[in-house]
């Protein structure tokens, strides 16, 4: 029976990693399949390619001449990077944030390993990759893959740190986590990771051993470092970045619901508390089995954590749950902001789920997540759009050439056009450009089109559509 009993658990063990492996190499070759839709990924890959394209590797832009000063530069740098190698295109633009995902599976993977056996840490890598806002945040150009990745790195740094005494390794790790955050996200990843690291040793009474487990001198020695030549350096490069950055992104963001002082037209307004919702949905479907399981029969207690890791569990918990702490009262949040506490949720799913468990909540969650996506996309409602089709997304649009977006120009618009998309909004400068006779493209609202037929009838022709605008050359040979 026992060995009956181990051979099954050896079958689970083989299908549990051909889905993972299946899941990452599907999210891999899909990476170039679709363009960079707006908002996001179209703003960050331009920010990128503009930053690849002049070589200033100090300020990222928005736009040409206008600084970028919402978010620290390493993803843009990493992206840039990518560009460097392998080209601009979809592909190489999402291929660093996947990398960064999967570093995320090996962290999580080596601390399950450690703290119980193989296939707890198996488990743990099934659970994570099979999580809904893992997967999409896998494969697409923004912030929060590669901050997940600086947090996971500062808490699995800091277990290995305490639970081991090792000070000098894994405690110098912790802050290079931090380091690392500080340039991707700025003080949310401190804050983040503090959130779970003070509730933590409070709650289990080891706040003084936790704080003697960190290397700080020579940790806060690294951390400045890696963190303060950029700061000072983009302070120097453009002033009031500083301010910007620390009191309006950093307090008045999250505080005052749709904040005016948004520089760039991206505050999210959501009702407090909202963060919830968007854990439940992002943690689809491990928060849903984890209610189950707090809800069924409570948390089962492995025997090797009670004997040597007794405040293992309660860590765990705390990371989970650290974005939700911090971003319950903020008034503009995006559902990736659950995205830090990830790691830890992975390995406390695979500790108190049995591997054949996790099989079927995997197999359950993908034809929920299958339904779902053909009811969204039957209904319209997905509101992703890209101006890849309307100017070639295969380069077809001649590079160079005057193009002007009349009264919205998305990022994507950017993008696809090389920087070479103007914004135009004035009628009468329309005619001017119209009576000038020089070639030019114009991409334009079909709504539009119709209040400005008369001044284009007999100068432009079609060149190109999609759902909501034309593209007209004219005087174009």
């Amino acid at each position: 029976m026992k060995v009956k009993t181990v051979r099954t658990a050896d079958r689970y063990t083989k299908w549990a990693l051909a889905l993972v492996m299946v899941a990452l190499g599907f999210r891999l070759i899909s990476l170039g399949w679709y363009p960079l839709f707006d908002t996001t990924e179209a703003r960050y890959g331009e920010i990128a390619r503009i930053m690849f394209e002049t070589q200033n590797w100090v300020t990222p832009f928005f736009d040409y001449n206008v600084p970028f000063w919402g978010k620290p530069p390493l993803h843009t740098w990493i992206t840039s990077q990518s560009f460097a190698w392998f080209g601009v295109g979809e592909f190489t633009a999402r291929l660093p944030h996947f990398a960064c995902s999967v570093l995320v599976l090996c962290m999580v993977y080596r601390l399950a390993s450690r703290v119980a056996d193989t296939r707890t840490a198996q488990s743990a890598v099934l659970v994570l990759s099979s999580t809904l806002g893992f997967l999409i945040a896998s494969g697409m150009v923004m912030t929060d893959a590669a901050l997940l990745f600086a947090v996971t790195l500062a808490m699995v740094s800091f277990w290995f740190a305490f639970s081991e005494s090792d000070r000098l390794l894994s405690g110098h790790l912790f802050f290079v986590g931090l380091a690392l955050g500080m340039l991707i996200k700025g003080p949310v990843a401190i804050v983040l990771v503090g959130i779970a690291l003070v509730c933590w040793s409070v709650q289990q009474r080891c706040f003084k051993k936790a704080l003697l487990a960190l290397p700080w001198p020579s940790g806060l020695l690294l951390f400045l470092l890696l963190t303060l030549p950029w700061y000072l350096l983009a302070e120097l490069r453009t002033p009031g970045f500083l301010e910007y950055f620390f009191v309006g992104e950093h307090v008045q963001r999250f505080l005052v619901p749709g904040w005016e002082g948004d520089l760039y037209g991206s505050a999210h307004t959501k009702p407090r508390g909202t963060i919830v919702w968007y854990w439940l949905l992002g943690a689809f479907p491990w928060s849903l089995a984890l209610l189950g399981l707090w809800l069924g029969r409570g948390w089962r207690r492995e025997p090797l954590l009670v004997e040597r890791q007794a405040h293992f569990s309660a860590y765990l918990m705390c990371w989970m749950l650290a974005p939700i702490f911090l971003f319950m009262m903020a008034g503009n949040i995006v559902p990736a902001y659950v995205l830090p506490g990830f790691g830890g949720l992975a390995v406390l799913v695979a500790l108190n789920l049995s591997l054949r468990s996790l099989m079927l909540w995997v197999a359950a969650g993908g034809v929920s997540l299958f339904i779902l996506m053909i009811v969204l996309f039957s209904a319209g409602l997905s509101s992703k759009e890209s101006q890849a089709d309307l100017l070639g997304g295969d380069r077809s649009f001649p590079q160079h050439a005057r193009l002007y977006y009349w009264e919205k120009r998305p990022f994507s618009a950017r993008f696809y056009s090389k920087g070479q998309a103007q914004l135009l909004d004035d009628p009468g400068e329309l005619t001017k450009l119209v009576n000038a006779g020089e070639p030019f493209y114009l991409a334009l609202p079909k709504t539009a089109f119709a209040e400005l037929h008369a001044r284009l009838a007999e100068h432009c022709v079609e060149q190109n559509r999609d759902k909501k605008r034309l593209l007209l050359s004219c005087h174009v040979d």
